[in-house]
């Protein structure tokens, strides 16, 4: 049997977010210390760290009171979407990277924001790379307006009252109006569009993925260079792989969720 070995300070740590995480109120250094027994100089130190990592959050200044941090919520989504629906859509993102011969990501809500969990690079010399786990501004990604176009009208408009339309490029959606028009037009197409809305000399298509119960899970999609969305021949082709791997991937989601 092996001997447990046990740090002070990180166990310190770990029973301040584990306290904080069953309170159903913020919680003083007062508190903290009598409830946990830990000397008041050392909570501080933890503390300061825990608040300057986002494991913990600050919620009032006299006296300071805390809270559990954003952080712990992203490190349990990014467990979630990796060892779920992250692992489901892989093998076909490939695949579709392969036919493509485009960068395939994939896509998802998560709250108020829109991020990309998963991304597979083709074999082309040059791949348009996307930050995963980053909020993505929804006028300028395809897989944001597919998400956000199978949403209600009246959630599009509060998603849409609380954003910053930024222009990216003279192509950007910036006019809240029009943004609604465009996600209208998504919606019944069956796919999104950055057509250099972005960057210039970048598109992308996504298509949206759905659950079980006809909710929108999420949205595959490819980036790449916009030469290769101008002919006409070649843009239905690509259109066509996206669609049919949004397709592919929500029977396999949903064989999924009926299995759980």
């Amino acid at each position: 049997m092996k001997d447990t070995v046990t740090v002070p300070a990180v166990e310190r740590a770990l029973d301040v977010m584990e306290y904080l995480a069953g309170s159903t109120s913020a919680k003083t250094l007062k508190a903290l210390t009598e409830d946990l027994g830990i000397p008041s100089a050392s909570l501080f130190r933890i503390i300061k760290n825990l608040v300057a990592r986002g494991y913990v959050m600050q919620v009032s200044e006299r006296p300071p009171k805390y809270v559990l941090g954003h952080k712990i919520s992203q490190l349990s989504a990014s467990y979630a979407d990796k060892y779920t629906i992250g692992n489901i859509v892989k093998p076909f993102m490939e695949k579709l990277s392969k036919e493509t011969n485009q960068t395939a990501q994939f896509a998802v809500r998560r709250g108020n924001e829109f991020i990309y969990i998963e991304q597979v690079l083709s074999a082309a010399p040059v791949n348009f790379i996307a930050h995963l786990y980053t909020s993505m501004a929804i006028n300028t990604s395809a897989g944001a307006k597919c998400i956000l176009a199978e949403m209600p009208v009246e959630t599009q408009e509060v998603f849409l009252k609380g954003a910053v339309l930024e222009r990216k490029t003279e192509r950007t959606i910036v006019d809240k109006a029009d943004m609604l028009e465009e996600l209208r037009k998504t919606k019944e197409r069956g796919y999104g569009m950055d057509n250099e809305e972005f960057n210039w000399g970048i598109g992308c298509i996504a298509a949206p993925v759905f659950g079980s119960d006809g909710e929108c899970v999420g949205a595959v999609g490819i980036t790449g260079s916009i030469d290769d969305y101008k002919d006409p021949v070649n843009f239905e082709r690509l259109k066509r792989l996206v669609i049919g791997t949004g397709k592919a991937i929500s029977e396999k989601v949903n064989g999924q969720q009926k299995e759980n």
